[in-house]
């Protein structure tokens, strides 16, 4: 039993696999339905004792001709009824493969379709998820923001009675207390022991030459505000009003102690001042106010929101 040298498989004598056809060239044996040979074909070769020729015979056999050809030699009817059929064989092939492959082709574009449609599906879930978290995000931001105001009030008002004098200097050996006491006299507010709740020395500055302030925490919230009050009339004064003579005079100033959220906002709120040439910037009442020209309206800073609304 010979085995089809196409797909090595046995020729069986009976049955689907019984057909066959040899090649005239080569003897070679192969299933009619591995050369795209029905039983009629081989039914036809064989009646009108045609011949027949495998693929790379026929390959061959066509070269063969073509040199024949023209080197001025004669060609048969049978040859070029061989080349013919070989012809139609060839075309036969080449229509069958490329059925397979256009199939092929489609199945992938259909598979390749069915997958971004997949995906569209995906990304249309997650982009609401986006969507979703994206305003939850921005619910989340303005509760922090809320809250982060609320602690700032509370600090804030815990300071209410917290004053913090700059510009005095540095003796040694000095008593804060008496400091304070020199400053109140000055401005014509008599300081006692009782009204001061607790006084300290800042800590200095690394890289400048001017005094570290007093903080002065008053027993009262009016003794606090009387203070400044006295401060805001006496605009001029400065350490020879508190008796330090032996140097040029230097401003005293007295502001209201601010927390460290309410003092991040004063410091950008000076250089957007600049930058938008307002006029004025104060605190009072432990809040930071802005405003361009002298009747136009105060503007309250609260965060750094309100100083990107300017």
């Amino acid at each position: 039993m010979a085995d089809c040298v196409k797909c090595l498989k046995p020729i069986s004598k009976t049955g689907k696999n019984s057909v066959k056809v040899d090649c005239v060239e080569c003897k070679k044996p192969f299933h009619g339905k591995c050369v795209d040979l029905t039983p009629e074909d081989i039914k036809y070769y064989e009646d009108n004792q045609s011949i027949w020729r495998c693929s790379p015979c026929s390959k061959e056999r066509r070269k063969s001709m073509a040199i024949e050809s023209r080197s001025g030699s004669s060609i048969t009817y049978d040859d070029i009824y061989s080349l013919v059929t070989d012809l139609r064989k060839d075309l036969k092939g080449i229509e069958t493969n490329l059925g397979k492959s256009i199939n092929t082709a489609f199945e992938e574009i259909k598979e390749t379709k069915s997958l971004v449609s997949k995906q569209n599906e995906e990304m249309a879930a997650l982009l609401e998820l986006v969507n979703k978290l994206t305003a939850e995000n921005s619910e989340l931001k303005n509760r922090v923001s809320m809250l982060e105001s609320r602690i700032e009030d509370s600090e804030q008002y815990s300071r209410r009675d917290t004053i913090e004098i700059h510009g005095v200097p540095v003796e040694k050996g000095e008593q804060v207390l008496e400091v304070v006491k020199s400053v109140g006299k000055a401005l014509d507010l008599t300081i006692e022991t009782s009204m001061v709740s607790a006084c300290h020395r800042l800590r200095s500055r690394d890289g400048t030459d001017k005094p570290p302030g007093i903080i002065v925490k008053m027993t009262r919230r009016m003794d606090a505000e009387s203070l400044l009050q006295r401060r805001r009339v006496k605009r001029n004064f400065s350490t020879h009003h508190i008796g330090l003579t032996a140097s040029p005079a230097q401003p005293i100033y007295i502001n209201e102690s601010l927390c460290p959220g309410r003092r991040r906002h004063l410091n950008a709120a000076r250089v957007v001042k600049g930058e938008k040439q307002y006029t004025y910037l104060w605190i009072r009442g432990g809040k930071i106010l802005m405003r361009k020209p002298e009747k136009a309206p105060v503007k309250v800073i609260t965060s750094q929101a309100d100083l990107a609304k300017l």
